[in-house]
């Protein structure tokens, strides 16, 4: 065979691969052979790119091996398998080799919370369905204990305190939730970490069915929770005041199912919205946040009363009927008592039609009633310096 020319570069690329590198160790080789291994990083790296042959060929000889294993999420291969939706089939195989469905990640989630998260049914009876009398694999004895392995799992809770039918909740997976109440899961009296129930995240979602579902069929309290933290009927009116007045309609039906089962008020849900100064350029971030005031001198039908009279109150006071929203800001207030969030909302509004109108003595001694109020609860809040602002132009006006 005759050498190259000279001027000639050789036509094989450099590479850092000594000659005596193991050909199935290269990406063509890989595909023609891959050997089995019981090597965490290379297990993991077939489930994340989907290589189930390679994975398959390992866990027939080094499944011992395998489902112990956890990457650094600490995650097992049934977590990884359940959250890249693969087949079904490789879930059951898992659990026949007794891959634990109890393992709970850094997030405290099980394979079955993952499940549940993406409203993946079929995934759900795929890690919880006892074996079939037919699978011979195992005793009777054993398919219950695994079985019941399987059960365990749903009753486990994540980091902020929520089991399997919690999360299904939170994320409204109704269909993974119709199945667990098949199972006679019902965990709507259990509170998280925080001490709020399944009802509370339904009401937060706003949907009706759900709501519906958990006092129905569920036996939801209403009332339920921790009592110094907000109830359902206090998401529920916090949700309504945040949206026009078109868009109140879903929240005027789930009051009424609230109110309807007994719902009460325990706390007013504020949103704060706070000035910051960015310290690389000196300018503001405005940082919303949500606070809790309690009102526990104040009834539930006092609060409600006066809402009442406060929306019909808003609404003439848009259409710029002044003299009639000041009687109603009037009748709001005098609904409930001068020391809540709620009558300093009204005083604000009512202040500001005194100062319309010219009454600036009016205007100043509402704006400082409400100012008063509203330390009580917030500290430096953009309510507070609206009702400064106002106040402050009714000064400099005085001295004109």
């Amino acid at each position: 065979m005759s050498s190259p020319p000279a001027n000639c570069p050789d036509s094989s690329p450099s590479t850092s691969i000594p000659p005596s590198e193991v050909y199935h160790t290269s990406t063509c080789g890989s595909i023609l052979h891959t050997l089995p291994t019981n090597v965490p990083s290379e297990i993991f790296t077939y489930l994340r790119h989907g290589k189930l042959d390679a994975f398959h060929r390992s866990l027939n000889i080094y499944h011992k091996d395998i489902i112990q294993m956890k990457n650094e999420n600490e995650q097992t291969v049934l977590h990884v398998l359940t959250t890249h939706a693969y087949p079904y089939s490789w879930v059951r195989l898992l659990i026949m080799f007794e891959c634990d469905p109890c393992c709970q990640d850094c997030d405290g989630y099980t394979a079955a919370h993952y499940a549940v998260e993406r409203d993946d049914i079929e995934m759900l009876k795929a890690l919880t369905t006892r074996f079939h009398s037919n699978v011979k694999l195992f005793s009777d004895e054993q398919k219950i204990v695994i079985h019941e392995r399987c059960l365990k799992a749903l009753s486990l809770r994540q980091t902020d305190g929520l089991t399997v039918f919690m999360l299904a909740c939170h994320h409204e997976s109704i269909k993974c939730l119709d199945y667990l109440l098949e199972l006679n899961i019902n965990d709507v009296h259990l509170q998280d970490n925080f001490g709020d129930t399944c009802l509370h995240y339904a009401v937060c979602r706003r949907n009706q069915n759900l709501v519906t579902k958990l006092i129905n069929q569920c036996n939801a309290n209403v009332n339920g929770g921790v009592k110094q933290r907000p109830s359902v009927l206090d998401i529920l009116q916090f949700n309504r005041d945040q949206r026009k007045a078109f868009e109140r309609s879903s929240e005027d039906s789930i009051e009424q199912i609230l109110l309807s089962n007994n719902a009460l008020n325990r706390c007013q849900i504020r949103r704060i919205v706070k000035k910051r100064k960015r310290s690389h350029d000196d300018t503001e971030a405005v940082l919303p946040t949500l606070t809790i005031g309690h009102a526990s001198t104040v009834t539930n039908s006092q609060i409600e009363t006066a809402r009442s009279y406060a929306r019909l109150a808003f609404s003439l006071h848009s259409q710029r009927k002044f003299d009639d929203a000041k009687e109603h800001y009037k009748l709001a207030m005098n609904s409930i008592s001068n020391d809540i969030l709620d009558w300093a909302d009204y005083a604000f509004k009512l202040a500001l039609i005194h100062k319309f109108h010219g009454e600036n003595q009016s205007a100043l001694d509402l704006l400082q009633q409400a100012l008063v109020v509203r330390k009580q609860f917030e500290n430096e809040t953009e309510d507070i310096a609206e009702i400064q602002r106002v106040a402050d132009s009714i000064k400099k006006l005085s001295l004109m």
